[in-house]
C-alpha cells in the first residue's frame, strides 16, 4: 500500500490486489459480527415517520438487551455505565442498535470503495464525504483485531511488535500496523 494523497476532492491509494481482498475480508467479518449474521436486519429503514420507525425499534428490540460475550463487541460497544447494570442494559436498549446500523453502513461504503478498484487494478478513490465513514470503519477493524491480539495499551503493542516471524500472532501484528498506517496516511491526506 502507498501512502494516500489528496487527487481532485478525494484521497487516492494504490492497493495490491491481495491487500484489496484483505481489507474486503476484514470488513466483512466485522459487519458478520456486529449483527449477527443478519446484516440485512440493521439496514436504515425506508420510513422517515418518527412514530413508524420507533414502532418498528420496539417491535424488535429487546427489553432487556444482553451483555456481549466476545471481548471484541464489548470494545467496540462498551458498557457505557459499568457500575450500573440497569442503566447500562437502558443505555444499550436505546443506542446499540443504531450504532450497529451506522458502523454497517460504514463498512459498506468502504466494501463498495473496494469494489469499485477490481482487484486493485484501479487506484482506489474515496472522495472527501466518504473519508469519515472510511476511518470509523478502519478503527473499528484495527480494534477488532487489538482485541484479538490482546493489545490493551502501547506497551502490549510494542510486546507483540518483537515476536518471532514464525509466530501465528505476527502476520496480525503486521495487519494491526498495516491499518493504522492507512489512517494516519488518510488523515495526512485530508
Amino acid at each position: 500500500m502507498r501512502k494516500f494523497r489528496r487527487k481532485s476532492g478525494a484521497v487516492v491509494t494504490q492497493l495490491s490486489g491481495y491487500e484489496v481482498e484483505l481489507l474486503t475480508s476484514l470488513v466483512n467479518q466485522l459487519v458478520e459480527m456486529i449483527s449477527d449474521g443478519q446484516p440485512e436486519t440493521f439496514q436504515r429503514p425506508e420510513s422517515s415517520d418518527p412514530f413508524e420507525l420507533w414502532a418498528q425499534e420496539l417491535a424488535v428490540d429487546p427489553d432487556q438487551p444482553e451483555t456481549h460475550d466476545d471481548p471484541v463487541l464489548r470494545r467496540l460497544f462498551p458498557d457505557a455505565y459499568p457500575h450500573d447494570a440497569q442503566a447500562s442494559s437502558d443505555f444499550r436498549r436505546f443506542t446499540e442498535r443504531e450504532m450497529k446500523t451506522k458502523k454497517i453502513a460504514d463498512a459498506q461504503v468502504v466494501l463498495s470503495s473496494l469494489a469499485a478498484t477490481a482487484g486493485g487494478t484501479i487506484a482506489l478513490r474515496v472522495p472527501a464525504e466518504e473519508v469519515q465513514p472510511w476511518l470509523r470503519t478502519l478503527t473499528s477493524v484495527r480494534i477488532a483485531v487489538a482485541t484479538r491480539l490482546g493489545i490493551t495499551d502501547a506497551e502490549s503493542a510494542e510486546e507483540l511488535a518483537q515476536l518471532p516471524d514464525d509466530d501465528p500472532r505476527s502476520f496480525m501484528v503486521s495487519v494491526y500496523d498495516w491499518l493504522g498506517f492507512a489512517q494516519e496516511t488518510m488523515i495526512s491526506a485530508l
